[in-house]
């Protein structure tokens, strides 16, 4: 005969508030290439590092297609050819 498993419990506390972190939301613009029919477009990536660390980097943008990061373009653009489906998630 096994004994029933023994479940672990904390004393009494409260909610670890000091635990918690603040997360904003921050995008660059990126540009991807064109390909065959498809013009190059603006999209969107969300940035979870520093500008700095995605310098020119290709990145997975919010529609899900890869295009090089310009953090010098702020997002989001005023620009005829911006990626429909960034424009719309990325607000």
């Amino acid at each position: 005969m096994s004994n029933p498993p023994q479940t672990v419990t904390c004393g009494r506390r409260a909610a670890d508030v000091f635990r918690m972190m603040l997360q904003t939301t921050a995008f660059a613009a990126a540009r991807s290439r064109a390909h065959g029919p498809t013009a190059a477009l603006w999209h969107a990536v969300e940035l979870h590092r520093p500008p700095a660390e995605v310098d020119s980097a290709c990145e997975l943008t919010v529609c899900g297609s890869l295009a090089r990061v310009t953090p010098e373009q702020p997002w989001p653009l005023q620009a005829p050819d911006v990626c429909p489906a960034c424009a719309a998630l990325a607000r």
